[in-house]
């Protein structure tokens, strides 16, 4: 598989020959695609996510419970006029190193945060090893768009200024992927680690479903921020580390 990094560097090569290419060449046979958003876009992951929700709900429950009491447990420090809201200044005020406020939070996570973090692991396991199956789907996917659509060269979407939206073919391998690999498995062999670019892929998805719940949480209840170095919730856990 090439892997997003590779393909993400070769892409800005290529844009700079594109570049000097004669105007007519720039348009013909140019595409753009996102690895990352069509591996992550695949009805495999996401069948793969709902599975492992199903796999290891009992984990993910007792997660989500612990990590709602570590949050309430750093609310209750932040909350220092004891109004039930965490106002912009408190909680710029638990930033500062000096602040006691900050020692408390950091104790409150080390406490908690271990358990947390061991109970998700066999899920955020399973989810690292779901993406890597669809990434090593990915190479097949793209090459059957550019044969059908007679692509010379794909580049990466922030590889170049400027494109029509009829450029970016990413859709199509999602299509393409979804066609060829309708399902992955989740249950990695007992040794199996995953390579850097899947826990890149990983850490970029989990870190947009936190910001998505972030967002929830905001439009729900007015005000609160969220606590200094709180981790993500039970649908965005910590990825494990690459090889």
């Amino acid at each position: 598989m090439t892997s997003t990094k590779t393909m993400l560097t070769l892409a800005v090569a290529t844009a700079a020959i594109v570049a000097a290419a004669p105007a007519a060449a720039q348009v013909s046979g140019i595409a753009t695609a996102a690895p990352d958003s069509a591996i992550l876009s695949a009805k495999a992951f996401g069948a793969a996510n709902t599975q492992i929700a199903t796999t290891y709900k009992a984990q993910l429950d007792q997660a989500t419970a612990k990590q709602t009491a570590l949050t309430t447990q750093i609310r209750t420090i932040l909350d220092t006029n004891k109004d039930g809201q965490i106002s912009q200044e408190e909680y710029q005020a638990s930033q500062v190193a000096t602040n006691p406020l900050s020692g408390r939070v950091k104790a409150a996570e080390t406490a908690g945060q271990p358990a947390i973090d061991q109970l998700r692991a066999p899920a955020v396991k399973a989810q690292a090893y779901a993406i890597e199956q669809v990434a090593l789907k990915y190479d097949a996917a793209l090459q059957a768009v550019v044969r059908a659509k007679n692509v010379n060269i794909v580049l990466s979407p922030n590889a170049i200024q400027y494109a029509p939206p009829t450029v970016d073919i990413t859709k199509d391998v999602i299509a393409e992927l979804d066609r060829q690999t309708p399902s992955v498995p989740i249950a990695a062999p007992a040794n199996w680690q995953p390579s850097q670019d899947t826990v890149t892929l990983l850490q970029q998805y989990r870190q947009a479903v936190y910001m998505q719940e972030m967002r929830r949480a905001q439009g729900a209840q007015a005000g609160p921020a969220p606590a200094a170095g709180t981790t993500p919730p039970a649908t965005a856990p910590r990825a494990p580390t690459g090889r």
